[in-house]
């Protein structure tokens, strides 16, 4: 039973007024779980967006590789050498204004060394008239990737 006052009335009660603590922990739980979230994609993103980097760079690097096969056609199987690692420091050998099969791929080695992740291999075969250039990467999810272009110079 309620207190009552000297002259038999309740006494007033005041209004709760804010949050309780126990409603502020849940409300940052509840926050921190959305920001992990977030930056759980923001690093998806990331990732996704180094992979299509990574695989516009294979597009211009097998392209660039081809075009050379077909500007020296005469020449065009001294191209099959076999694999290529991508070293963790620059090739050198390439001469900008040179020509021949040897410059050709000394220039391109270098240009895979500054566009694919050490550890990278690059492979250009030969098989029933067609050359297949194949690139190959470890994405940071440990998964290897290969891209391969096949044409005819």
């Amino acid at each position: 039973m309620p207190h009552r006052l000297a002259n038999g009335a309740l006494p007033q009660t005041r209004p709760s007024r804010g949050f309780t603590l126990l409603e502020i922990l849940v409300a940052m739980l509840v926050l921190a779980i959305g920001l992990l979230g977030v930056a759980a994609m923001q690093l998806r993103g990331l990732q996704y967006s180094h992979d299509a980097y990574l695989r516009s760079q294979i597009s211009v690097l097998a392209y660039d590789i081809a075009d050379r096969m077909r500007l020296n056609e005469a020449n065009a199987t001294d191209y099959v050498t076999g694999l290529f690692m991508v070293p963790a420091v620059a090739p050198a050998g390439c001469a900008p204004t040179a020509t021949g099969v040897v410059n050709d791929l000394a220039c391109w080695r270098v240009q895979l060394f500054g566009a694919l992740p050490p550890g990278s291999s690059a492979d250009i075969t030969l098989a029933a008239g067609e050359y297949t250039v194949s690139l190959a990467w470890d994405n940071r999810e440990g998964e290897t990737r290969t891209i391969a272009y096949t044409f005819m110079p």
